[in-house]
């Protein structure tokens, strides 16, 4: 009952917004990095992998909260317009990034998996800190204050 309790608090209602503001500033911090290879498509291909990204996440939390607020019977139809509106976009973007622009695949791909890298290691931080928690309650170690 108990992990079931720490896998509900795993996710809690900031966690997307907060996965989101930390994915942006990473994306920020990688173009601005990328910038020192003195190459424009690498960079561009970088900015527009993590647009993607950003973008994807935050129209799937958008489409979430807006269908936690209707009817059950409405949900289905909310997720799949949402989704088909949602990778037309991606599809669209991506066709005309790979037809008009020299694009880096790499660079693209890594812009692409920075939300999901961030959500990853944010959940693997939360977990890792409720274990550690756990076995310094089990042990009876008490944290001194020798300060």
């Amino acid at each position: 009952m108990e992990d079931e309790k720490d896998a509900f608090e795993l996710f809690d209602e900031g966690f997307p917004d907060r996965a989101l503001k930390t994915s942006f500033y990473l994306s920020l911090v990688l173009i601005a990095c990328s910038l020192s290879y003195m190459s424009v498509m690498l960079t561009v291909s970088l900015a527009l992998g993590c647009f993607i990204s950003l973008t994807l996440c935050s129209v799937l939390w958008r489409t979430i909260r807006r269908s936690l607020k209707r009817d059950k019977s409405e949900i289905k139809s909310i997720f799949l317009r949402d989704s088909i509106v949602k990778y037309v976009f991606v599809g669209v973007l991506l066709l005309m990034s790979c037809l008009f622009l020299d694009v880096n695949v790499a660079a693209m791909a890594i812009g692409l998996g920075i939300v999901v890298a961030v959500i990853m290691m944010k959940a693997g931080s939360r977990l890792l800190v409720s274990y550690v928690n756990r076995a310094v309650k089990s042990s009876g170690v008490r944290p001194s204050n020798d300060g």
